[in-house]
């Protein structure tokens, strides 16, 4: 198991981080079918959509664009890199998009502070904009200068009918207290500091979120996401506060705990809904 990459000796660091992200260790990218320049050598980083990535309206789910479009300004070849923030802006729905590009633009890297945006389209059609993004990123460790080869591309997943939804994929459910969860810590779940990825985060908001936009009529437009302090243990448990509004969008507070650790928050978040288009 590749734990905490910061422990690991140099010599071991490439075979440990492959091993980390390979077929028995962690999901996120894997599952969602993320390719990008950094972590698979392609000129253009991009995301094929499949029916269990689309949100209660046939829309491109916000957890599935905030995982496509993750960044901290380090990559997993130069850095041990973990997320400070992370936003996302939906300003189409895509409904009848299959592919969407990513355009990474990193704003600055520091010596230990990244600041990034993204621009996702239609892959079909680039002057479409179906969503921005931003993120903040800190380097926890170095990764060593040579040595780094790119990702084998993730296998396709058929888009099917029957295909489960993507928090249940990651060990998540819906507790009889009202509560969703994600699972203890394990390989699946597991980032290359050795804690809860970011990928699973945002998809247990996701999944709340979509709850609310099913019972709400709307979709969600907005959203944005803390990492507040690492996740070891778990469970994770999340808190969701309805926000009262006054205006055409609706939002909510979610608030992520590992119950493991004397419940201290992970993660913290917001989304707010608008029209569905």
């Amino acid at each position: 198991m590749a734990g905490d990459l910061r422990e690991v000796a140099k010599d071991d660091f490439w075979a440990r981080l492959h091993e980390a992200m390979g077929e028995d260790g962690l999901l996120t990218y894997r599952y969602l079918g993320r390719v990008t320049g950094n972590m698979h050598g392609v000129p253009l980083d991009y995301m094929t959509i499949r029916r269990d990535m689309r949100d209660a309206h046939g829309g491109i789910r916000a957890g599935a664009l905030a995982i496509g479009t993750a960044a901290t300004g380090f990559t997993d070849f130069d850095a041990v890199p973990a997320p400070i923030s992370a936003g996302l802006t939906i300003l189409d729905p895509g409904k009848d998009v299959k592919k969407v590009a990513m355009r990474q633009e990193i704003l600055k890297v520091g010596r230990t502070l990244g600041f990034s945006r993204t621009v996702v389209t239609d892959w079909d059609d680039q002057e479409r904009v179906i969503a921005l993004s931003r993120g903040i990123g800190i380097k926890l460790g170095e990764a060593p200068e040579e040595g780094g080869v790119p990702f084998p591309l993730p296998d396709d997943i058929a888009d099917r009918e029957d295909l489960p939804p993507l928090i249940e994929v990651f060990g998540g459910w819906k507790g009889d207290d009202g509560h969703w969860r994600l699972p203890a810590m394990n390989a699946q779940n597991r980032s290359t500091s050795g804690t809860l990825h970011l990928g699973p985060i945002h998809l247990v908001f996701d999944a709340a979120a979509d709850e609310i936009a099913r019972a709400s009529g709307r979709r969600v437009a907005d959203w944005e996401v803390m990492f507040v302090s690492a996740g070891t243990d778990g469970p994770f448990r999340l808190d969701v506060t309805p926000l009262p509004a006054t205006g055409p969008a609706a939002a909510v507070e979610f608030s992520l705990f590992d119950e493991g650790r004397d419940n201290r928050l992970v993660a913290s978040g917001t989304a707010s809904f608008g029209a569905v288009a």
